[in-house]
């Protein structure tokens, strides 16, 4: 996936999490929650199962975030990285 694809996905994403961040610690307290394509596709009771889970999906989702439902994801590392590497490789 390049950066501006992988950056939209993530931009998608976030704007959903915005809007389902109740639900999600409502409906998914104490489990991992997978987001994809601006949806929860899945959840589990540990981070390694809920990874489990997004290979299952039939198509598995090329960008996702995997993060306890307790806590807010951390959408910024990611977003640097690829701009770093962006940046980097087209100066």
């Amino acid at each position: 996936m390049d950066a501006v694809t992988f950056a939209q996905e993530m931009s998608v994403n976030r704007s959903a999490y915005e809007q389902l961040r109740d639900q999600i610690r409502q409906h998914h307290a104490g489990r991992y929650v997978v987001l994809a394509g601006g949806k929860v596709v899945a959840s589990a009771p540990s981070y390694d199962e809920a990874y489990a889970a997004v290979a299952q999906l039939d198509p598995p989702p090329t960008c996702f975030l995997i993060f306890p439902a307790d806590e807010e994801p951390d959408f910024e590392p990611f977003d640097d990285f690829f701009v770093a590497v962006r940046q980097a490789i087209h100066p």
